[in-house]
């Protein structure tokens, strides 16, 4: 099976690599990429050796189920830069270990922007749904995931050269799970994310307001980027490298 997390494209809003970011003690996280967003350590967040098939020997992963991560920068995906790039994207590996968040609605936070555009899970005992939510309320793609198992997710919101309109910016999100077949939907970034003056969080919410909606198990090398343009090259480029038919499918 082919792994294309991490495949990146056009400029880089930050990359999270352990422990090269972060080695365990002290708060400051390093951005890996050029773009120099570092980030903070919320809690007590702990690296652990478990990574995934994939990874590069003598890295590791972060484990923020006591603890995450922000970036020490706000509002890093305003609609207007989204719309001048065309898009964003999300990559990252996760093992959840199964615990069924309680509070919250069940949400565990993976990558989470302003509490708005969030990967993330709701779990249930035994199992969770992996979901690429958009202003907080509506899940565009969404499927099951099962516990103490890697996945490796790349997460794609295309503007499709639409305008920022009242403030939302519309387009298509598509989410590829451990190389298979996309699963795509139309979505909205609605203006919250920008009115809300937020980070992107790491295994946790996205804000102010300390380590609140945490995600409970293992991440490695999350990382976002900005698309390179306003068309659908990205969706396009997606499909071309992971060699697939134009097969879509919509969440249930």
């Amino acid at each position: 099976m082919l792994y294309v997390s991490h495949i990146s494209f056009g400029a880089p809003v930050f990359l999270y690599s352990f422990p090269a970011s972060w080695n365990g003690t002290g708060t400051a996280v390093v951005d890996q990429s050029t773009a120099g967003h570092n980030g903070v350590t919320n809690a007590t967040p702990a690296l652990s050796v478990a990574v995934p098939p994939s990874a590069t020997p003598g890295t590791q992963s972060v484990t923020t189920s006591a603890g995450g991560i922000v970036t020490s920068a706000a509002q890093l995906l305003p609609n207007a830069v989204v719309a001048a790039a065309g898009g964003f994207r999300y990559d990252v590996s996760f093992n959840w270990d199964g615990t069924d968040s309680a509070s919250f609605g069940h949400a565990e936070k993976i990558v989470d922007y302003a509490g708005t555009e969030s990967l993330q899970l709701t779990t249930s005992p035994g199992s969770a749904q992996l979901q690429m939510r958009f202003d907080d309320s509506v899940n565009a793609v969404s499927t099951t995931i099962q516990p103490n198992t890697w996945y490796t997710v790349s997460v794609v919101f295309n503007s499709l050269g639409n305008p920022v309109v009242a403030g939302n910016l519309a387009g298509t999100v598509s989410m590829v799970v451990n190389g298979g077949a996309p699963l795509a939907a139309a979505a909205i970034k609605t203006a919250q994310g920008d009115t809300l003056n937020r980070p992107i969080g790491v295994g946790e919410l996205g804000s102010t307001f300390g380590y609140l909606v945490g995600f409970h198990g293992q991440i490695y090398n999350p990382s976002v980027t900005l698309l390179p343009e306003p068309s659908s090259l990205a969706l396009l480029g997606l499909a071309s490298i992971l060699g697939f038919a134009r097969r879509k499918r919509l969440s249930i």
